[in-house]
Parts: C-alpha cells; sequence; structure tokens
C-alpha cells in the first residue's frame, strides 16, 4: 500500500486534484508534535486545560530565545493585524471573551499584546500559545472539512518550528520541571 494512500484516496473522493501531501503535511506534523507536547508537559494528573498552559507559558518563557519567539509572534501578529488593522481571521480563532477573575478575555489580551509596540516576553510567549492552543482546538474538534485543510500550511509551518523550539529548550530544563511539578 502507498504510503499517500489517504491522500490520494481524499483527491479523488473529493475530485481535488490540487490536495497535496506537501501542503497537508504541516497539519499532519502538528498532530505528532502536539502529542509530544502535552505527553512531555502534562499529566493524567494535571491534565493540559488554559490555565496550566498559561503557567507553562510564564515559568518558560526566559528559556525560549528571542528569534524564535519573536518569528511566531510576528507571524501571528501580520497575520490577524495586518498594518495594525483587524483581520477577520482573528475572529475566527475563537479565542476565549470572558474576563476572569478580573483579568483581560484571552481575545483582548491577545488583541492588546498583538498590537502593543514593545510587549513583554512572556505577554508574546503567552498570546503565541494561546493561539496555537485555538489552532490545536480547532483541528481537533468539530467540524473540519479535508479539502481545505491545506489553506493552514503556513500557520502550521510556523507553529510546528514554535513547538520544536519549545520542547528543545525546555523538555529537560530542571527549573522549568520543578516549577512545573507544582502548578
Amino acid at each position: 500500500m502507498n504510503e499517500n494512500f489517504v491522500i490520494e484516496w481524499l483527491k479523488n473522493y473529493f475530485d481535488k486534484p490540487h490536495l497535496t501531501e506537501q501542503a497537508l503535511k504541516p497539519v499532519l506534523h502538528f498532530s505528532l508534535l502536539w502529542n509530544l507536547f502535552e505527553h512531555t508537559y502534562f499529566t493524567d494528573n494535571q491534565p493540559l486545560n488554559p490555565k496550566r498552559l498559561l503557567d507553562l507559558s510564564n515559568i518558560s518563557c526566559n528559556g525560549l530565545t528571542e528569534d524564535s519567539l519573536n518569528t511566531t509572534f510576528n507571524y501571528f501578529k501580520e497575520r490577524y493585524f495586518p498594518n495594525n488593522q483587524l483581520d477577520n481571521r482573528y475572529t475566527t480563532l475563537r479565542l476565549d471573551t470572558v474576563s476572569h477573575n478580573g483579568q483581560l478575555s484571552n481575545y483582548n489580551f491577545c488583541q492588546t499584546t498583538l498590537l502593543a509596540s514593545n510587549p513583554t516576553k512572556s505577554e508574546k510567549t503567552k498570546t503565541v500559545f494561546l493561539i496555537i492552543h485555538r489552532f490545536r482546538n480547532n483541528l481537533f474538534h468539530g467540524r473540519k472539512n479535508p479539502e481545505t485543510l491545506n489553506i493552514y500550511e503556513q500557520p502550521f509551518k510556523e507553529i510546528n518550528k514554535f513547538l520544536v523550539h519549545f520542547i528543545e529548550t525546555t523538555a529537560d530544563n530542571n527549573t522549568i520541571n520543578n516549577q512545573r511539578q507544582i502548578l
């Protein structure tokens, strides 16, 4: 059986010859990286949830290189606020719009951070993780049309580079791991 048989089958099923494995690879790779990410940083006793994800971003942001973080952050900034103008794709992320404990909603926090002239490393890391988490939720939950998954090729390429960097720079960091155990 051809290793690309699923892609070939989908192309025939939908009669979409432009559906390519190359364009879908970043989406497929994300699913593998996200599984490793969850396995590495979360447990059955401490499963992934938005609070734990943000706690992880806070304790690990200083371990990230400025280049990697800024590349991903600036990609999202240009994607969602080109020329500092709201793009409709930002609203389709479906970030939480409810404020909790007097804090800005995730929607407002990310918008404020993406539009800020000089956000902190912590704010950028939190924003990147909130957006990645929405990509994760939007991919793994709800209805997706396999015909159009290739339109997410570039965002998933950027996300994958960030996740690889994050895992490489933090997975074996004992300071981060010790702090993570008490979250």
